[in-house]
């Protein structure tokens, strides 16, 4: 795997503050730069590790897009505490059979009616909407927090072909320095022009692959700027820091209950089978039916016909309204809310199993890979 050790160190020890998602220029030194500096990116194309991670965090354009979810999920809950609007209604009645013939009463009203919710229908509304903006804003944080990852292996990718390339020309050097004194020996007649020919051939075989590692560590400059906005995007970017660290000694047991307790995407789970528990009380509460209150007023004319006589008069109403819950007791949304509350701890359950299996297997790399490193270095 290549550059593997590399790739899976700077994963690893990406600190806990920026994995988590602070805001950019925040404190905290990156053992990766060579520089404490933090801040804007300088105006040549060179580019530290902390300076990288904190451009992805305010610069990434997929990151912004999903800053609009706790946008929504905010306006959910704004819009969770309102109250429904209540009913205006106007009316009007004329006689209209002996219209023309003598002086008939009229009638005008007016009427408000307000929707009264009862059973903490209003409470639980509220309570499930603060709950799916929680996982949203926990979700923005696991989204972060891979995509830093994502960032931070494809430095380290960077830094290790840029390495790679300046130590390949470095030895091309060396082969065509070979290759000329083998042309002289060849000239003076120490060796036999086979000999000569096959250092020539074996210094273009390696011009070769100097040519093809300069382009992939043009490449993995170029794949940086896919990270950042999109001004950045026609900017070659050079990774510049440095892979040496040296190794950790890791708790697993700590670092299982730290994980399980603290990753982003299990707490937006946990937020969201809050949720869900929360529509199960929410449609309980439906089976109480609202009260409708309404207050009217009434204006009736004088009428002076030989049918019915009578003085202007007003008068006022109260009224209420109510739906029987006869046929529809709610159980269907019940179930299905208890089911999708079911359904949403299975899903904790297998996050937590996945995320155990992840951290075990990234711990079996990292022990691997500094054994691997200090092997080769001895």
């Amino acid at each position: 795997m290549k550059f593997a050790a590399a790739r899976l160190i700077l994963i690893l020890f990406v600190p806990a503050s920026q994995a988590q998602g602070n805001a950019p220029g925040s404190g905290g030194a990156s053992p990766y730069a060579e520089t404490n500096h933090v801040g804007s990116v300088s105006p040549t194309n060179e580019i530290t590790f902390e300076q990288f991670l904190n451009e992805v965090a305010s610069a990434n354009l997929d990151y912004a897009a999903q800053r609009f979810n706790v946008s929504i999920a905010e306006a959910a809950v704004a819009a969770a505490r309102e109250f429904q609007n209540p009913t205006l209604a106007l009316n009007g009645a004329r006689d209209v059979t002996h219209s023309g013939h003598e002086e008939m009463p009229t009638t005008a009203g007016v009427s408000l009616t307000q929707t009264i919710e009862l059973g903490g229908k209003r409470k639980y509304r509220i309570l499930g909407a603060r709950q799916n903006y929680a996982a949203a804003a926990a979700t923005l944080g696991d989204f972060l927090r891979n995509l830093k990852f994502d960032a931070a292996a494809a430095f380290a990718d960077a830094l290790s072909l840029s390495r790679s390339a300046e130590q390949k020309i470095e030895s091309a050097k060396y082969l065509k320095q070979l290759a000329d004194a083998q042309r002289e020996r060849r000239r003076l007649g120490d060796i036999s022009e086979s000999d000569m020919l096959q250092t020539q051939v074996e210094e273009e075989q390696f011009q070769n692959e100097v040519l093809a590692a300069e382009a992939e560590a043009e490449n993995a400059s170029l794949a940086l700027s896919r990270f950042l906005g999109r001004n950045r995007g026609q900017t070659r970017l050079i990774a510049r820091g440095k892979l040496e660290l040296p190794a950790h000694q890791f708790d697993l047991s700590q670092l299982l209950a730290d994980a399980l307790r603290n990753r982003p995407d299990l707490v937006a789970l946990r937020h969201t089978h809050d949720a869900a528990q929360s529509k199960i009380n929410e449609e309980k509460a439906n089976r109480i039916p609202n009260v409708d209150v309404g207050a009217g007023w009434t204006h009736n004319s004088s009428s002076e016909n030989s049918i019915s006589p009578s003085p202007e008069w007003d008068s006022v109403a109260l009224s209420l309204a109510f739906p029987i819950p006869l046929w529809n007791r709610n159980k269907a949304a019940i179930a299905s809310a208890r089911a999708s509350a079911e359904q949403a701890q299975k899903q904790i359950e297998a996050a937590e199993l996945k995320a155990e299996v992840q951290i075990r297997q990234s711990f079996s790399a990292y022990r691997s890979a500094v054994e691997r490193t200090h092997h080769y270095q001895s």
